[in-house]
């Protein structure tokens, strides 16, 4: 896609949730983030971050560029699935089942 009309997207997303987050720019640069995080197409995300890895953001206004600096940082750190994973597998069983089908009483309406 064109870069420059990627520029216009996220300068017109960033008016858009400046109106909104009027008194606090870093809550409007994370909506930002969060709204091309959400809806753009990985493509378009991946080319928005290549630009502004090479060209610093330029043509971005300030929150443009805030909100893609946001991505940019989370696409560099380190995946965490790791230890959620180590976490979920150390989680402990469901407890069994109470009531009269946990005593071998046939649940109501099963078939007799």
């Amino acid at each position: 896609m064109n870069i420059d009309l990627l520029i216009k997207m996220t300068n017109e997303i960033g008016d858009f949730f400046a109106g909104v987050e009027v008194n606090d720019p870093q809550a409007a640069a994370r909506d930002v983030a969060n709204h091309i995080k959400r809806y753009w197409e990985p493509r378009m995300r991946a080319q928005m971050l290549k630009y502004y890895e090479e060209r610093q953001g330029a043509g971005l206004t300030d929150l443009g560029k805030n909100a893609v600096a946001l991505l940019y940082a989370a696409s560099q750190a380190p995946p965490a699935a790791a230890p959620a994973v180590a976490a979920a597998s150390a989680a402990p069983a469901a407890a069994p089942a109470r009531g009269a089908a946990a005593k071998g009483t046939p649940a109501k309406g099963a078939g007799t």
